[in-house]
């Protein structure tokens, strides 16, 4: 199995909403696999985007979201799952969001 893409993204924690930095993997599979760092030591969670992801928002449609200090709307995604989970993510750069294969 190969990386389709792997690097830094923020995501917003379901309690506090506070914003963290993961380091992420997406797998040829479709699973993305997001870590607390780059040496994937502690795995924090997983989706198969294949079968879990029923939507993917960009910048306009995550209205309610705010971006980390220092960081654009336009960076925002939202992957929506069939369990009602939405993962709230914000890349370094609208450019960054655009190139984040999500399937």
């Amino acid at each position: 199995m190969a990386f389709v893409k792997s690097g830094w993204l923020h995501r917003q924690s379901t309690i506090l909403r506070r914003w963290k930095k993961n380091w992420f993997d997406l797998w040829s599979d479709g699973r993305l696999i997001f870590y607390d760092d780059q040496q994937r030591r502690d795995m924090e969670d997983e989706i198969h985007m294949r079968v879990d992801c029923i939507n993917i928002r960009n910048a306009n449609a995550c209205r309610d979201l705010t971006p980390p200090e220092g960081k654009g709307r336009e960076a925002l995604l939202q992957i929506v799952c069939r369990d009602g989970r939405v993962i709230s993510l914000c890349a370094d750069s609208a450019d960054d969001a655009l190139n984040v294969p999500c399937t």
